[in-house]
């Protein structure tokens, strides 16, 4: 069931200019003049997005003129020849009650938990139709003119395409860093190894069929054909030694951690599978992200595994952000600490040249000369990395597009038991 989350105008504001990307955004309107949505009369804005998001929060300037409620009906759609088409996904659309006692006109609809994916350069609508007969409403006018939108006066079976005024909100993405696909990981398990030899036989063989995205990744050496020259590279790079991560090590700085104090890294956690998550302990999603490796953790050890660590690394430019709500201390009244104190280790990275000169002067770790930790692993926001018992990368998910909360849907789905499964064959190495 679809979740949509009110949550107070100030504490929103402050949240997202701080904890999201935008993608399209109006600004905050200085009239309450605007289109008309009822049952003939739907509106639709036009944008573009310079970077793949996933979609997380919509806030719409909107009053009911219903003196009890208005329904209306949001929804995200592709691009058809510069009027409004298909949906984005099948959960890109909401019925939603507008809230007519908020000020500001001011409306909220959180999506985190839809997994929506919103490519780079594609354009989309935002479009906005009366929930039923009985709605009449305002979506609030925009202060600039200056913006692609689209009218129809007839329930949307018709566009008329202009620039003018838009419906004034804003939209929030979380911005995808992705992981370059392994050459030959088929299954897309985030991992080459035999099953993938097998899944390409059987292809080649004529046994199994590939979607476009494995065929892709199925023509290992680039020359459009897929056949046994593909299998034996992809024999060859399975059959290649793994990669050495490089080693080191920072202080754990959450006290309810057993290595609390402590120097670790790598090289610490030497013999046994090691994990790594990216984070920024500012950020409400990575804190969210933290949460669920932290409950995976706890349910590894009730499973009888305590052969896997895994500890939280804080990007440099939040060194000055509170750690409460990452950790979960007393002092964080967060619900993404509903599940109370975390235990995994939380560490602060430092960074060396330019960020540790004039006012960070002292900052820099004296070891830390070849690079921060960030640096050294190549790490992108979000990414999870996982090391073997020998201190080999054995594979690296970005938890931003492979969001692995156990309770999300649609593309979300299965995520969770994903990652697990990749720790734990990372055992078996």
């Amino acid at each position: 069931m679809k979740r949509i989350i009110l949550i107070t105008y100030l504490f929103m504001t402050f949240l997202f200019c701080q904890d999201r990307s935008i993608i399209f955004s109006t600004g905050s309107p200085d009239s309450t003049l605007g289109y008309l949505i009822d049952i003939n009369n739907s509106v639709a804005n036009k944008f573009s997005i310079a970077n793949d998001n996933v979609l997380e929060a919509m806030i719409l300037f909107i009053s009911s003129e219903n003196i009890e409620e208005s329904n209306i009906k949001i929804s995200l759609r592709e691009d058809n020849n510069g009027t409004p088409g298909n949906l984005v996904s099948e959960l890109s659309q909401w019925d939603y009650q507008i809230d007519i006692l908020h000020p500001f006109n001011y409306n909220l609809i959180t999506t985190t938990d839809l997994c929506i994916y919103l490519d780079a350069g594609n354009f989309y609508w935002w479009v906005v139709e009366a929930g039923d007969e009985f709605t009449q409403a305002t979506w609030i006018y925009s202060n600039s003119p200056f913006y692609n939108i689209a009218t129809s006066q007839d329930s949307g079976s018709n566009w008329n395409s202009e620039t003018t005024y838009a419906g004034a909100g804003v939209i929030y993405g979380e911005q995808i860093f992705e992981v370059e696909v392994s050459s030959g990981d088929i299954n897309s398990d985030f991992t080459t190894n035999v099953v993938d030899i097998v899944g390409l036989v059987s292809y080649v063989l004529g046994d199994s069929s590939l979607s476009s995205e494995q065929l892709v990744i199925a023509d290992i050496n680039r020359d459009g054909l897929i056949n046994v020259v593909d299998i034996v590279a992809l024999v060859n790079i399975v059959l290649e030694p793994p990669q050495q991560i490089s080693d080191f090590t920072l202080e754990d700085i959450n006290p309810s951690s057993e290595y609390y104090g402590l120097d670790i890294g790598p090289s610490f956690f030497s013999g046994q599978v090691s994990c790594y998550y990216f984070g920024k302990q500012g950020w409400t999603t990575c804190k969210a992200r933290f949460g669920i490796l932290n409950d995976l953790y706890n349910e590894l050890l009730a499973d009888g595994i305590t052969d896997v660590k895994m500890m939280g690394v804080n990007g440099f430019q939040y060194i000055e952000d509170s750690v409460n709500c990452m950790i979960c201390d007393e002092e964080c009244t967060s619900n993404t600490c509903d599940s109370g104190p975390r235990i995994l280790p939380w560490s602060q990275d430092y960074d060396d040249g330019l960020n540790c000169e004039g006012e960070n002067q002292g900052l820099c770790e004296s070891s830390d000369e070849s690079g921060d930790v960030w640096d050294l692993l190549d790490a992108n926001l979000r990414d999870f990395v996982i090391v073997d018992r020998n201190g080999n990368e054995f594979a690296r998910v970005n938890l931003t597009y492979n969001n692995p909360d156990p309770t999300e849907i649609g593309e979300c789905t299965g995520n969770y038991e994903k990652i697990k499964n990749l720790i734990l064959s990372a055992r078996n190495r």
